[in-house]
Order: C-alpha cells, then sequence, then structure tokens
C-alpha cells in the first residue's frame, strides 16, 4: 500500500497544479482587463475631444443665429419704414385722386352739350394750394395732362 505520505504528496501536487491553473487563467483576465481599460481610455480621451468640437460648433451656431438675427432686424426695420412711407404715398395718391375727381366733375357740370368751346379747352390747372407733393403725384398729373391735350398738341 502505498504510503501516507505518498498520497498527501499526490494530493498536494493536484491542488498545485490547480491554484497554478487558476492562476493562468486570472492573469490572462488581468491582461484583457487592462487592455479593455486602454481601449476605454481612448474612448474617454475621444469623447472629451467629440464634446469640446460640440461646444465649439455651438458656439458658431450661436453666433451665426445672432448676425442672421441682427440682419433679419435690420431687415424687418428697414420694411417698416418702406410701409410707412408706401402709406404715405397711398394716402397722397388717395387725395389726389380725389382733387382730380373734383375737378373733372367742375369740369363737366361747367360744360354742357349745348355749348361747344370754339377753341380746345386749356388743361385743367390744380390750384398751387394743391401742387403735387410726390413725384408719384407729379407723374399722374402730367400723364392726365398729356391725356387732355388735343391730338394735334402732341
Amino acid at each position: 500500500m502505498p504510503s501516507l505520505g505518498l498520497i498527501l504528496d499526490i494530493v498536494l501536487l493536484g491542488a498545485l497544479g490547480a491554484v497554478m491553473h487558476r492562476a493562468w487563467i486570472l492573469s490572462k483576465q488581468f491582461e484583457r482587463t487592462r487592455a479593455d481599460r486602454a481601449a476605454f481610455e481612448q474612448l474617454i480621451s475621444a469623447l472629451n475631444i467629440a464634446a469640446g468640437r460640440a461646444e465649439e460648433a455651438i458656439d458658431g451656431l450661436k453666433e451665426a443665429v445672432q448676425s442672421a438675427g441682427d440682419g433679419l432686424q435690420s431687415k424687418v426695420n428697414g420694411a417698416r419704414a418702406l410701409q410707412a412711407e408706401l402709406e404715405i404715398m397711398l394716402q397722397a395718391g388717395d387725395s389726389l385722386a380725389e382733387r382730380l375727381q373734383t375737378l373733372a366733375e367742375k369740369s363737366r357740370s361747367s360744360h354742357t352739350p349745348a355749348e361747344a368751346p370754339a377753341k380746345p379747352a386749356e388743361p385743367v390747372q390744380a390750384p398751387a394750394a394743391t401742387a403735387p407733393r410726390t413725384r408719384a403725384e407729379k407723374e399722374l398729373l402730367d400723364a392726365l395732362r398729356d391725356k387732355t391735350k388735343p391730338a394735334h398738341d402732341r
């Protein structure tokens, strides 16, 4: 029969072999963990760089939006000024049209069909108080004067 010492040596060798195998497995796991840690650190570094670029891009977008907003505001202000000017021109045109209508009605009522004038009537001149105030009024008055001139004067 084998001696007790030999059996203990074999058991001890088996336990030592199992411990060595386990140590080898743990060593491989540590190596993988170190490799994973390096990859993780690279990932964190890449995320930091990406976050910095994103912040720069956001700052650039803010500046672009501010610039576009300022430009848009100046265009809106210009459009409002033009709107006010156009409203004034429209009111002046309405006023001129009313005066012209009144003058045309007076001219029509002063000439009856039985009374034919010996010579063509002179174009009706607006009184000095109704002189054109804007270029549009002047152009409209000129066009009406040209229309009322006899055909041979043109």
